[in-house]
Parts: C-alpha cells; sequence; structure tokens
C-alpha cells in the first residue's frame, strides 16, 4: 500500500510541474480592462504525448502589465523525454508576434519534476518539426524564456482593423480627390465653378442687368467685325 501511495505521489508531481509564464509586453497605456478579457492565449500539446487527449487551455492577461501563464502542464516520463506545446496568440485589438510559439520541454530526471525550457517562434507554413528527408531543415529562431516569454506588436500593422471603407465619394479618393488635395487647387476649383455659375444666377434673379451685358456684347463684337 504504501509503494503504491509513492507511487501516485511522484505521478502528482510530474504531471504538474511544468509552467510557462508570458508578458504581453506593449506599454501600460495600451493595456486597458477591455484588452484584458479581448486578448487570449491557447495552449495544445502537440507530438507524442503519455495521455490519451493532449493538453489543451487557454489562458488570458492577469493584470495590466500584460502577465500571463500555465501551470500544471503534463510532461512525458522518463529522462531526457521531450514534451512539445504550441502556443498560439489571439487578440480583437493588436497584430501580435510571435504568432505562434513552439514550447520544448526536455526532462533531466525520471519524473520531469526538473526540466529545460526551449521556446521558438512558429511562423505560419512551417512545419512543427522538420522532415527527415531534408538534409539540411531550416530551424526554428529561439524565443526568450526567462523570466517569461515577450510578446509584441507587429511594427507595420500593430493595430486590428475591421472594416475598410470602399466607396469613399468623388472628392475623397480616385483622379477627383487628386484634383483637389492642396488648398491652391481647391481655390482654383471654386472660381472656375463660380465664374460658370455667375452668368446664369444673374440671369435668374437680376434678368435687366443680364440683358444689359449681352447686349453690350454683341455690340462689341459688331465693331470687332465691322468693316470700315
Amino acid at each position: 500500500m504504501l509503494h503504491f501511495l509513492v507511487f501516485v505521489c511522484l505521478q502528482l508531481i510530474s504531471i504538474s510541474a511544468a509552467s510557462i509564464r508570458g508578458r504581453l509586453d506593449i506599454g501600460l497605456s495600451n493595456i486597458t480592462g477591455a484588452t484584458l478579457s479581448r486578448t487570449h492565449f491557447r495552449l495544445n500539446q502537440i507530438g507524442n504525448y503519455s495521455n490519451e487527449v493532449g493538453y489543451t487551455a487557454t489562458s488570458h492577461l492577469k493584470n495590466t502589465l500584460g502577465d500571463f501563464e500555465f501551470q500544471d502542464m503534463p510532461l512525458n516520463h522518463g529522462t531526457n523525454e521531450t514534451t512539445y506545446f504550441v502556443l498560439a496568440l489571439g487578440s480583437l485589438d493588436f497584430n501580435l508576434k510571435p504568432n505562434r510559439i513552439l514550447c520544448e520541454f526536455i526532462n533531466i530526471d525520471e519524473n520531469g519534476t526538473e526540466y529545460q525550457f526551449n521556446a521558438y517562434k512558429n511562423i505560419f507554413g512551417k512545419e512543427f518539426f522538420p522532415s527527415p528527408d531534408i538534409t539540411f531543415p531550416e530551424k526554428l529562431e529561439s524565443v526568450e524564456t526567462e523570466p517569461f516569454i515577450p510578446i509584441s506588436l507587429v511594427n507595420r500593422a500593430p493595430l486590428r482593423l475591421y472594416y475598410q471603407q470602399q466607396n469613399k465619394g468623388l472628392f475623397t479618393g480616385g483622379p477627383f480627390a487628386r484634383l483637389l488635395d492642396t488648398t491652391w487647387k481647391q481655390a482654383i476649383a471654386v472660381t472656375f465653378v463660380a465664374l460658370l455659375a455667375l452668368p446664369v444666377l444673374l440671369e435668374k434673379f437680376d434678368p435687366e442687368t443680364a440683358q444689359a451685358i449681352k447686349e453690350e456684347k454683341l455690340k462689341k463684337q459688331r465693331e470687332k467685325y465691322q468693316i470700315e
């Protein structure tokens, strides 16, 4: 009975030894109460594992410092045995990098209470493990693990955009917008429109003056073409 209890205790220790700590390092001003609930991290066990079903868990930000953590992760038994997890990032507000991280645990002792923890950038489009047919496989770039895994923003597009206005209108997009993109171009356009509209407005609101202007214009044309 005593040996059985000792065996059970060792099993419990071995499956609760591993943990992962990370930090969303984007600045205190960018992390708000809404960000805490709209950012999540999902951890999936891959490769060979002793349990029938691989470990899966989801974590959220614990505080405005951007800390998150996974605990009690099961490790395979045996010295030098390796256990793999994939950490996937998700946020409704930010584009984060690295978007996926391959976490590697190598047991130092039999029960996995002591281990070596490595992490690698596991971007989309690359396999978790290189094919044995590849002579010189491309190695994944390593990521810091102590004191935590740093998560940052994508420099070119830090914020997530969910919609883009398609019909911007004549004066906000297209050739008309380029014609009116400066103040002096706008002034010329307004003056041109005013000159075109002035005769029409004058004829409508002051027909006598408009008629006098027309007669004066006709008189000048006759004098111009009059044969002496």
